[in-house]
């Protein structure tokens, strides 16, 4: 098992990497990695980290991250609900335009997850159902969760996760659970739990675009940005090894 703390999003991916570098085949069962200010970045992190992504044929950082957050569409919606509008129209494009989103996207399962009564916003119940503690007076603290796997409340829970489609073992959604908690001091936290994470293909995109999504829901709350824990069932430092190595040693003093 490894846990990990750290400051930003940057300083999260350097220690997790420098720790899976050392363990038997670079995998670990049970990670956890809590970043303390999840919308932070080392500039020069990332722009190390996209050029090895690049070098390498794989998605950019911002590419991965949109599949949870499309944080430009939300920077120019005027609130969730036109966020979600807009992207509804755009996903028919998005899934032809990007055949890795043919499976589906994660922010489309957070807002149009299929229940009973059709698709229905998880997020938006989210924010909702926290306006309403929060107004009330006495907000509870831990009851605010979307599972990407089946929930019995969809207003609590926000499910990915559809039994019977997606059948895939290693395959879209990997990340099962979201849940979000309240503190006394005005913020908002995010727990997310994963089935499995390649840490090099995705886990800057990761931990980056669930910081977005952490800051959304605080910004449409009016509550303040708190910390993001990220729980791996198991992670992978997978290939190319040789340049994320190259990448520790050159910011070995950021971890």
């Amino acid at each position: 098992m490894i846990s990990v703390e750290a400051s930003n999003v940057s300083t999260a991916w350097l220690s997790v990497a420098g720790r899976l570098d050392g363990e038997p085949k670079r995998k670990a069962i049970h990670t956890v990695v809590r970043i303390v200010d999840p919308v932070a970045e080392t500039s020069s992190v990332r722009e190390a980290m996209d050029a090895l992504l690049a070098a390498k044929d794989l998605p950019s950082v911002d590419t991965v991250a949109n599949t949870i957050f499309p944080a430009a569409i939300a920077s120019s919606s005027r609130d969730h609900a036109e966020l979600v509008q807009r992207y509804v129209r755009m996903y028919p494009l998005l899934q032809k335009r990007f055949p890795q989103n043919r499976r589906g996207t994660y922010f489309h399962r957070l807002i149009q997850y299929p229940g009973s009564d059709g698709p229905f916003d998880q997020i938006g119940a989210v924010i909702s159902r926290i306006r309403t503690e929060r107004d009330g007076g006495n907000p509870k603290q831990a009851r605010y969760e979307t599972a990407l796997a089946v929930a019995d409340d969809a207003a609590a829970n926000v499910p990915v996760y559809i039994p019977g489609r997606d059948n895939n073992a290693m395959a879209f959604p990997c990340l099962s659970h979201c849940s979000f908690q309240l503190d006394t001091e005005g913020r908002v936290h995010l727990l997310a739990t994963y089935r499995s994470q390649y840490l090099v293909q995705r886990g800057y995109g990761n931990y980056l675009a669930l910081g977005q999504l952490l800051a959304h829901v605080a910004e449409q709350t009016g509550l303040q940005v708190g910390h993001l824990t990220v729980v791996a069932g198991r992670a992978h430092l997978e290939p190319p090894v040789v340049p994320v190595r190259g990448m520790l040693a050159r910011f070995a003093e950021l971890t």
